[in-house]
């Protein structure tokens, strides 16, 4: 009987991978959902569909619905579906491969940015937060879609893809992908913060602002200007990374097409930001908006998974936690002479 446990999660180990691929495919398209849905709850005018109320909705499990309702009542609903998915995934990685590095990181991060995100939408809801409190919410769902992202690649990966990490990567490289997350992080939160402060027709017209090259900088428009501005510093950085990216398309094609994937997510997502504009903001191009810098963070983030090394025990391809187990058998029996006989 003592065996059981150790049988029982070796087993888990061997016959898990793929019920944990197609329940982290799923659960970072639930989260892809949830970040655009809490789009809509902003963009649609909807953050107070539920009143003051958390995490019930006008004080009722099940409230009288109007269009505002409904869409904070969905994006509560999906959010809590989506939730057990999350926490599953990190259970089910953190059994499967608890001596991975990644996944040492990655599991805690999952339930830990899923609570925060929850917190911060709470908090929102609740008490009246300013806009770079409410900006941070959005930031902070990232993150918590990342995590569920880059869990998911290292299950795919486990069977070869993964091995490209053994290559090396120049320094210089590796501090460009992470210096283009952090950047693009910032504009994030800065986006976000255009959207809470309510400045997003300050600049009306694209490319120019009010019809100027530079308009006059106060208020509102120095706000919505400023994030202009960082947007295109952000095409001229992946724009960098990209070419940086060409010379090792040979010995790193992951890079290198995750560099594209990048610099295009991040070229549809500034020509969405023209049509916010353009279209005075319309909600089918304020909703592309969000839903492409998703895909942007997503891409990035699996840069910076990638120009780090795999570690020792990932290279060696098992742990000692994986080993064949024993044999169970009873203690020898001392006989007479000093004879030992096995039972």
């Amino acid at each position: 009987m003592a065996v059981v446990g150790p049988l029982s999660i070796a087993r888990f180990r061997a016959n898990s991978r793929r019920p944990l691929v197609w329940l982290g495919i799923a659960t970072t398209v639930g989260m892809f959902i949830v970040v655009a849905m809490g789009d809509l709850v902003t963009n649609a005018g909807a953050a107070e569909g539920c009143g003051r109320s958390w995490p019930l909705c006008h004080g009722q499990f099940v409230p009288t619905f109007t269009p505002q309702t409904l869409i904070e009542f969905s994006h509560r609903a999906v959010v809590g579906l989506v939730s057990f998915g999350v926490i599953a995934l990190a259970i089910g990685t953190g059994l499967r491969t608890p001596w991975r590095r990644e996944t040492q990181v990655l599991a805690p991060a999952l339930v830990f940015f899923l609570v925060l995100q929850a917190v911060l939408g709470g908090m929102a809801v609740l008490w009246p937060q300013s806009p770079l409190v409410l900006a941070l919410h959005l930031g902070i769902s990232l993150i918590a879609l990342a995590t569920v992202l880059l869990t998911t690649a290292l299950l795919l990966e486990e069977d070869g893809g993964d091995r490209l990490r053994d290559r090396p990567v120049p320094a210089a490289f590796r501090r460009l992908c992470w210096g283009a997350l952090v950047y693009l992080y910032a504009l994030v939160y800065l986006g976000a913060f255009v959207r809470h402060s309510n400045a997003q027709l300050a600049c009306s017209g694209w490319p120019f602002c009010n019809g100027a090259l530079i308009p006059s900088l106060q208020g509102l428009v120095l706000i919505n200007f400023l994030h202009r501005l960082a947007a295109l510093g952000s095409v001229a950085l992946f724009g960098l990374l990209w070419w940086s990216a060409r010379p090792l398309r040979a010995l790193r094609p992951d890079l290198y097409r995750g560099s594209v994937a990048a610099l295009l997510a991040l070229l549809a997502q500034a020509a969405s930001g023209a049509l916010v504009a353009l279209s005075h903001m319309a909600l089918w191009s304020a909703l592309l908006h969000g839903a492409l810098i998703s895909l942007v963070f997503g891409a990035v983030s699996y840069l910076c998974l990638h120009v780090l090394p795999r570690p020792r025990a990932a290279r060696q391809g098992h742990h000692a936690a994986d080993a064949p187990l024993p044999v169970a058998r009873s203690a020898p029996l001392v006989g007479a002479g000093g004879n030992t006989t096995g039972i």
